[in-house]
């Protein structure tokens, strides 16, 4: 029998071992193969066999102890489950002799799921479900099993894309009832006006959207001055009665934005306050937050002033019925006079901005629109092209001018609001951009592109391009790939994008939630009150600017579900699109007149094709033919993978699209 020194020394022995090995802590990265990879958290990337990956799911947390192979690799031994990474997914019921599973749709997971037999009752083959781990693998023998929430549809029923993709992208769409009882109780109190709003129900305000918009964030009124115009927007104010803290604001907060999704909208806000209750809509009084600004007859900002008011706007004006007032012979507007003589005065004045940010900021190039039209299946029926025109361009000088007032303010008053930033290029790839630079345009000296004013200069010169010259055209398509996503942050960051000093939305407080924690946050300033008081500044921002990823996300993962569906139905149809991705197999492209992106796939990797693929200037040859961004194809649509949601493309020579155009 050992005595209690042996023991003690056997005890210090034990602890030495452990502390010699490798323990590190990771998340499952899985894979479409059976291994999968163990991300540690001190950067380091560790091998997971198959064995050990049939005990975990993605993104769980788990510890490991690491080793390393002959090979200097990393491998883990997975000891410890430390937290789940899975809850709740989406996918498919499916069937294997007389064991059902469930397919999940995960990125990069291709192992099918147990659905035990007391889950089974009411389903069958080919239904989406919606579900959640019920039985982890960890410790079970790497046997998983799931518990179904609701059933989906099937891939025949109208509107199972919408509600499918709400489910994947775990979406807020129920009210709750604290939100619910909130919204009641705005809709039936009588609208009150007693913090000093001004009285400006007298000026004829008006709104200019879509035809069939309800939901209309604002409204506008200009009048000519001796040196430019006075223009006041006037901004729908659900904070006359959402505060802080309030269910309203909090499912809004969890909502981040109103999401179009194709045959269903997730309204940030209920319907009944954002289609009427805070909607500007015609001859009725209305709460908003105004901007006075006076704008100098060369399009630059003399001075400005936020206040809370009440109006009643006059008119709801289309885009199209705006154009056409302004462009007609005679016009046809179903307006007063005094209306149109208005609507020329905002052309005047969006004309002069758009000459002012020319030249002292950055301008994007117009993009048409894509109205993608569903039918009584809400499956598409045709798809409507639609440039922008002159009434469009009027409404978002003046959305953007109320904007960079809105960021002059906070940078004013420094952590009340959300700025809207862009802050360029990516760290890591701008020394790659200078290098670009160099070789195609020696005689720039682009400086520092780390400051907004060299950043826009640079952009400016390729964008205007005044010689037309398609070396500047190919250089900005590249370095645009080099740009960071912008961002929201409480801290007075520029927005390089748009070439801006700052920028911070209020325009759509009934859609984003931004615009409408910017309002809370401008009243606070104009009573004089402290910043709203907020745990963590950074990450409140980051998880607003999360939940607005997710959503777009969505919207992006519905239009292209809808789209394969329309496309699958015009197999062997001719397009000519745009290059809008190249890789070492194929590029992406984008159809010119249906919005949808498709790839045509060149170099299959176990094809005989030889293809050059140039990472840095994203190009693509093969026998002797270069591909380059933004290059211009014809293109057949060649097949549809519905369960991918991809459309896959056959290029086609000029000479071969000009006879098919003659009988297709």
């Amino acid at each position: 029998m050992l005595n209690k020194d042996a023991l003690q020394q056997l005890s210090q022995l034990k602890s030495s071992i452990v502390a010699a090995k490798d323990i590190a802590q990771g998340t499952v990265r899985t894979t479409t193969k059976r291994f999968g990879f163990l991300i540690l958290d001190d950067g380091r990337e560790a091998f997971i066999d198959p064995e050990q990956m049939m005990r975990v799911l993605p993104d769980d947390r788990v510890e490991a102890e690491i080793t390393t192979n002959s090979k200097g690799q990393f491998e883990a031994k997975l000891t410890r489950l430390i937290a789940p990474g899975l809850n709740e997914f989406v996918g498919k019921y499916v069937n294997k002799g007389s064991t059902d599973f469930v397919e999940p749709d995960l990125p990069n997971f291709n192992r099918w799921l147990f659905i035990p037999p007391s889950e089974r009752k009411g389903y069958k083959v080919g239904d989406f479900i919606q579900c959640t781990v019920a039985r982890h693998p960890f410790n079970s023998e790497g046997k998983t099993q799931i518990h179904i929430l609701q059933r989906l549809g099937t891939a025949d029923d109208p509107g199972v894309e919408s509600r499918y993709t709400i489910a994947k992208f775990q979406m807020p769409f129920e009210w709750q009832a604290p939100a619910q009882n909130q919204a009641g109780s705005i809709n039936w109190s009588p609208l009150t006006f007693d913090k000093g709003e001004l009285d400006l129900t007298h000026l004829p305000f008006v709104t200019i959207d879509s035809e069939n918009t309800r939901d209309m964030d604002d409204a506008i009124y200009i009048t000519q001055t001796d040196d430019g115009w006075e223009l006041i927007t006037a901004i729908a104010d659900p904070s006359k009665h959402i505060e802080f803290g309030s269910p309203l604001e909090l499912a809004a907060r969890a909502r981040a934005s109103t999401h179009y999704l194709l045959g269903q909208t997730v309204t940030m806000l209920p319907v009944d306050l954002s289609h009427d209750t805070y909607s500007l809509v015609p001859e009725q009084k209305r709460p908003a937050l105004i901007c006075r600004m006076h704008i100098a007859r060369d399009g630059h900002i003399k001075q400005f002033e936020f206040a809370e008011a009440l109006i009643r706007s006059q008119s709801k004006l289309s885009y199209q019925g705006v154009y056409d007032a302004l462009t007609a012979e005679v016009s046809s507007l179903a307006a007063p006079a005094h209306i149109h003589d208005m609507l020329v005065q905002l052309k005047d004045f969006a004309q002069a901005r758009a000459q002012y940010r020319q030249t002292h900021a950055l301008v994007m190039e117009d993009r048409p629109d894509y109205a993608f039209v569903l039918n009584d299946v809400k499956k598409i029926d045709h798809i409507e092209k639609r440039e922008r025109n002159i009434a469009h361009r009027m409404i978002e000088e003046a959305m953007l001018v109320t904007n960079i007032c809105a960021g002059e303010l906070f940078l004013q008053h420094p952590g009340c609001g959300i700025f809207s930033s862009h802050i360029g290029f990516r760290p890591e790839r701008l020394n790659e951009a200078l290098a670009l630079i160099q070789e195609d345009r020696p005689d720039l000296t682009p400086g520092d592109l780390t400051q907004l004013e060299n950043f826009t200069r640079l952009f400016r010169e390729l964008r205007q391009n005044s010689d037309k010259n398609p070396t500047n055209s190919r250089l900005h398509s590249l370095l645009q790939r080099m740009l960071q996503a912008g961002s929201l942050t409480f801290e007075p960051i520029s927005h390089f994008g748009l070439g801006f000093n700052a920028y911070a939305m209020v325009t759509s407080p009934i859609r984003r939630y931004n615009d409408l924690f910017n309002h809370m946050a401008i009243k606070r300033i104009l009573r004089g009150e402290a910043p709203l008081q907020l745990n963590d500044r950074k990450q409140f921002a980051e998880q607003l600017q999360n939940q607005l990823n997710n959503g777009r996300q969505a919207c992006r993962y519905v239009e292209s579900w809808l789209g394969c569906h329309f496309a699958n139905q015009h197999i062997g149809s001719m397009h000519l699109g745009s290059v809008a991705l190249v890789n070492s197999f194929g590029l992406g492209i984008k159809l010119d007149d249906w919005g949808l992106d498709g790839y045509a796939l060149l170099a299959p990797k176990e094809g005989e094709v030889k293809a050059q693929f140039d990472s840095r200037r994203l190009s693509l040859t093969i026998e002797g033919k270069t591909y380059r961004l933004d290059d211009k194809l014809y293109v057949l649509i060649h097949s549809v993978e519905l369960d991918k949601r991809k459309i896959n493309l056959e290029i086609i020579s000029e000479e071969t699209a000009q006879r098919l155009s003659a009988w297709l």
